[in-house]
């Protein structure tokens, strides 16, 4: 049996290889469309390797495999490194599950075609014992590699490529530390807001905004974190000048631990000897200097600053999950929440929060049920000080001319940007112009402008292009008084779609492959699912059906008193939480 593995920077068919094959398996993720055509062009099936993903399941997976490694790596300050950093190789050890299953399908004496070099074959190789073959090796991988880099910059704005300039060439923050100033010292106890992104800090200075008369300080890990609209009561300053060189002989020490300990974790699991052999926990090694670099400047402003307690909004990133550790070993009250509307990895990771703000009944339902959360530490509140989610007063039909998509960062969860482009703007397009709206598209903060103009021109009519509204930044009040129907995946802002009165629908089939995010959407009544493309030409129809769900029950205002007694230390939970609301409705 001759297996083709298609790289996820290669598309069908590879360069100079045409077959014939008896299976072709995408180590990324495209529409059923596109294995469609390329099961006719090939003349074999062709499946996606996330085709074996069995989603909410493979979280508890995950868990067991993250759980194998705690409490073996840990500094002179209590901070677990591999609590800390394997959260960055979950979706590298999900892969790996797949590739497991894949290989349970495949023949022993088989023989594996790459299209190029890359960790996945060699672990898929181990995994089923066949013969790897590389079709495009040496000096043609190495040019399209290149290849593929030049588009990826070619789709990127300004920001955005300095932001990775600086993460890939100044990892310990050596030149940006020479550049930087100190943040000057207040004189008034300050909540600390870490941040990495600008969602982080957005969702973070929304609580800050609560309490008028305490003072916080956003602390911006990586420039991509800077907020504009900041209130009075918080100042905003660069974690830059506060990286200090490094304890060689700690690092030393540490390193030797996580080599220890990596022997354990391969003997212990099937599934991270494959992560050893594919390099992913290499990655750990890697990381462990950085991340220790980034413990130091967090620890050099706490010393700097008077700092009571820390509010973090993103408890996954080392950026922003070291200062909540760092603030809880102090004995300072710690907090988190999530910028999103659900938080998958809840499921995986150790919590180090006293308490942990839900944003309403939905998020604290996937907490409890999904993640396994103890009720006990988890607080409905979301911050709504300027009445963010409030809908906006009603207005005439006629001004209601838009149609939003709202993208996300499909690359980042495994998907062919460009094969989901190719089959979505046709069809928004059309829809656009049956429902006489005018087509907009509101960013992600991950995506470009540049990036998408290419695309709306690779994929659209010239014409249809150039009508195309682009919008980056922050959702403003012009897309919530312009929008008359929303699409998008499982994106955040379909809950502020449904509590501003915005119809909107959520494309199933380019779900992500293991949160379990829409199904939570769905339980609780967020948006209309569409469960594939051709459902997109019937929402005229569905737009008489789609339910009116109360603001309420996306949302529960945090008040301003529970939060003062949190960042004081002083709150006392409820002897007894009230009951889930989506209980009652949906059941288990």
């Amino acid at each position: 049996m001759k297996v083709l593995l298609l790289h996820p920077e290669d598309t069908y068919p590879p360069s100079g290889h045409s077959g014939p094959w008896d299976l072709i398996v995408d180590l990324a993720r495209a529409p059923r469309a596109t294995y469609e055509r390329w099961s006719r062009e090939a003349g074999c099936q062709v499946i996606s390797l996330y085709d074996f993903a069995e989603e909410i399941e493979d979280l508890y997976r995950l868990k067991r495999l993250v759980s194998m490694g705690m409490g073996q790596v840990v500094d002179g300050m209590g901070i677990d490194w591999w609590d800390v950093l394997s959260l960055m190789i979950v979706p590298d050890l999900h892969q790996i599950l797949l590739l497991q299953r894949l290989a349970k399908e495949l023949p022993r004496d088989g023989e594996l075609y790459s299209t190029r070099p890359q960790p996945l074959a060699s672990a898929v190789q181990e995994l089923s014992g066949g013969r790897l073959i590389i079709l495009n090796g040496g000096i043609r991988a190495k040019f399209s590699t290149l290849a593929h880099y030049r588009d990826v910059f070619s789709h990127l704005d300004r920001h955005q490529l300095a932001q990775i300039v600086q993460d890939k060439l100044d990892r310990h923050h050596y030149l940006r530390r020479r550049l930087a100033f100190r943040h000057r010292r207040s004189d008034h106890p300050v909540v600390l807001l870490p941040s990495a992104y600008v969602n982080v800090s957005r969702t973070a200075v929304s609580y800050a905004a609560m309490l008028p008369d305490q003072q916080f300080l956003l602390v911006c890990g990586r420039a991509a974190g800077r907020w504009k609209h900041l209130p009075p009561n918080t100042a905003m300053a660069s974690l830059d000048p506060y990286f200090t060189p490094s304890n060689r002989a700690e690092v030393a020490s540490l390193q030797g631990q996580w080599d220890a300990l990596k022997v354990r974790l391969i003997f212990l699991a099937d599934e991270l000897r494959a992560a050893e052999s594919s390099g992913v926990l290499q990655q750990i090694s890697g990381r462990l200097t950085w991340g220790i670099a980034i413990r130091d400047a967090w620890i050099q402003l706490l010393r700097s600053e008077n700092i009571v307690a820390c509010l973090s909004a993103d408890d996954s990133n080392p950026y922003t999950r070291i200062p909540l550790m760092l603030a809880r070993l102090r004995g300072l009250p710690a907090l988190a929440c999530h910028h999103g509307a659900l938080d998958w990895a809840m499921a995986v990771k150790m919590q180090h929060a006293d308490f942990y703000l839900a944003k309403g009944e939905m998020e604290r339902d996937y907490l409890v049920r999904v993640c396994q959360v103890a009720p006990r530490r988890i607080i409905c509140g979301a911050a709504d000080p300027a009445g963010t989610w409030r809908p906006e007063p009603p207005m005439a039909e006629p001004e209601k001319k838009w149609l939003v998509f709202f993208t996300e960062p499909y690359q980042a969860v495994g998907w062919r940007a460009d094969e989901v482009y190719r089959e979505l703007l046709p069809r928004l397009s059309a829809l656009a112009q049956r429902c006489e709206l005018q087509l907009a598209f509101k960013l992600h903060p991950f995506d470009s402008v540049k990036g998408h103009r290419r695309l709306l021109h690779r994929y659209l009519p010239p014409e249809q292009a150039k009508q195309v509204e682009i919008i980056a930044g922050a959702p403003s009040s012009e897309v919530w008084r312009r929008a008359r129907v929303a699409v998008t995946v499982q994106s955040t802002v379909a809950l502020e779609c449904t509590a501003r009165g915005v119809p909107v629908f959520l494309c199933a089939w380019l779900r992500d492959a293991r949160t379990g995010y829409l199904r939570q959407l769905e339980r609780f009544g967020i948006g209309r699912v569409l469960q594939c493309a051709d459902q997109l030409e019937q929402i005229p129809q569905m737009l008489a059906q789609v339910r009116r769900v109360e603001p309420a029950e996306v949302w529960r205002p945090l008040a301003p008193q529970t939060l003062r007694e949190l960042i004081a230390g002083t709150y006392a939970p409820p002897v007894a939480e009230p009951p889930l609301t989506a209980t009652s409705r949906a059941g288990a």
